[in-house]
């Protein structure tokens, strides 16, 4: 929970720099003289500048709306047992209220199949469905970081056995979820960009054992897709 608090207080100190960005500078004195003395210049003058110094041309733009897909590999751990290696699928949906600003809704499904040592299979699996703000600190450009907090419900299931002559089980649970990360986008053409993720996250599957909340790492590679614009 330390590392998520942490990660939200570095989410807002971003999202207010990158408010700040957005107010435009006020006028002075000085740069109304400024503008005069330019007004002044020789017709010669202002085309040596524009020749010395073209105008670049701006990277950054505004989508309206964001559909990712990608792969997820998710290591979890269990309270009281060894992490579990999974891998799967994760999908979102962005809605960029703001150029650095947008709320995201976002669904996983991971898998696993494991072989105890005492034979038969195990076989868990582990779902999420969260939301939360995501906050591009530099806005939009060809290469974009991002950092998000989500929250919302996760639910998990295992399938043990057949083991001898004992048959398969499965048991389920429901928790709350909690993960907090970011990544990066790369923009490779003028809709599509690649994603890359690393979040770290919290549920409690067992707690009406009293057991302590387990944790998960996951990293995600997907792609991105731009609908609309602002």
């Amino acid at each position: 929970m330390r590392k998520l608090a942490g990660l939200f207080v570095l989410l807002v100190l971003c999202g207010v720099a990158a408010r700040a960005q957005d107010t435009p500078p006020a006028d002075t004195g000085s740069q109304d003289s400024a503008s005069q003395s330019s007004s002044s210049s020789t017709p010669s003058d202002t085309n040596a500048d524009e020749t010395k110094k073209p105008v670049k041309k701006s990277s950054a733009f505004s989508p309206k709306y964001e559909i990712s897909v990608g792969y997820d590999h998710r290591s979890y751990g269990p309270a009281g047992s060894p992490r579990i290696g999974m891998s799967g699928w994760v999908g979102s949906f962005d809605y960029d209220w703001k150029r650095w600003l947008g709320f995201e809704g976002e669904l996983q499904g991971v898998y696993a199949t494991q072989r105890p040592l005492q034979g038969g299979v195990e076989k868990p699996s582990l779902y999420t469905v969260m939301g939360g703000p995501q906050i591009f600190p530099f806005r939009h450009h060809k290469i974009s970081p991002f950092g998000h907090i989500l929250y919302g419900e996760g639910y998990y299931q295992i399938s043990v056995g057949p083991y001898g002559g004992v048959g398969s089980k499965t048991s389920s649970y429901f928790s709350h979820a909690l993960e907090g990360g970011g990544g990066i986008d790369v923009k490779f053409k003028e809709n599509w960009a690649i994603r890359g993720m690393f979040d770290y996250g919290t549920t409690r599957f067992y707690a009406s054992s009293g057991t302590s909340s387990d944790s998960s790492y996951r990293i995600s590679v997907g792609l991105v897709y731009y609908l609309g614009r602002k």
